[in-house]
């Protein structure tokens, strides 16, 4: 009796250990699992950093909008037909969902950030196209505006788009088409531009787009300071004779943008075309 007994003991108490095991995985998984979904419902972080060398159709930390798709790795911003002819009166946007904290309120210093992409506009050798893509900061729920096709990059619609208008954003464009809010007439070419709180840029410069090679690819990267407060871009297109361009802009960020933003790319076409690919990005900031 007492060796049965003593068995007993021993299946109960071996028994229990098990169920505390179990209980114990169990609930760090959960806590885990908890976490998890925490941080991805709410992803606040003061450093953010990733680099995508290839855009992957389920990928839960890029959330498109409009005509944006992607295919065969690559980031299509704007609407093509079948044979990849682009189609006009497209607009499209492509957000990275995890929010960046730019600046902080409380104490008041702002976020260092640098962004890199490579990218490739067709424009069908035609000189006459567009309308162009931006890379931007804007609030967290920016959604995209009407009427914002063509010469708005998806960015703005007519009644907030220009001084004394301040909309919070702030984007580098790449547009393709002059407008009458552009670049003065002695300039009238593609450009690249600083956009603060309006589409009317600050500060641009020539984008060689009419005179690279078909299908050329681009190479994109931004700085931003926060010591200097300058925004830095620097466009190249390696393997062409064309020199790189440069352009940039003192700004002083909190006074443009809430102090958690999305970043992203938006792009439009018109009644004129052109193709708008992201063909990988990195980005990276720090508070």
């Amino acid at each position: 009796m007492a060796l049965s007994n003593l068995k007993s003991n021993r299946t109960l108490s071996s028994s229990l250990i098990t169920i505390f095991i179990i209980s114990l995985f169990l609930q760090y998984h959960n806590i885990k699992s908890q976490s998890s979904w925490q941080s991805r419902q709410v992803p606040r972080s003061e450093t953010v950093a990733f680099s995508i060398t290839e855009f992957e159709k389920e990928n839960p930390d890029i959330f498109l909008r409009g005509d944006t798709s992607i295919s065969d790795g690559i980031l299509r911003l704007t609407k093509t037909d079948q044979s990849g002819k682009p189609l006009p009166n497209t607009v499209g946007r492509a957000t990275y969902l995890t929010p960046i904290h730019i600046w902080d309120k409380t104490s008041g210093e702002l976020a260092d950030f640098s962004t890199s992409f490579s990218f490739i506009v067709n424009t069908n050798d035609s000189d006459l196209h567009g309308d162009g893509f931006a890379f931007y900061l804007g609030p967290l729920h920016f959604d995209v505006p009407k009427n914002s096709s063509g010469g708005y990059l998806g960015l703005f619609d007519p009644e907030n788009a220009f001084p004394p208008s301040k909309t919070p954003i702030l984007a580098i464009e790449f547009d393709g088409f002059t407008n009458e809010w552009d670049p003065p007439s002695s300039f009238q070419s593609p450009h690249i531009g600083i956009d603060v709180g309006s589409i009317v840029s600050l500060e641009y410069a020539q984008w060689p787009i009419n005179f690279v090679p078909r299908n050329a690819l681009g190479e994109a990267n931004i700085n931003y300071n926060s010591e200097s407060k300058r925004l830095s871009v620097f466009v190249a297109y390696p393997g062409t004779q064309w020199n790189s361009t440069r352009v940039s802009v003192v700004v002083d960020l909190r006074s443009v943008l809430p102090e958690w933003v999305r970043i992203g790319f938006s792009a439009t076409t018109g009644e004129l075309v052109e193709t708008h690919d992201i063909i990988n990005w990195s980005f990276e900031s720090a508070l």
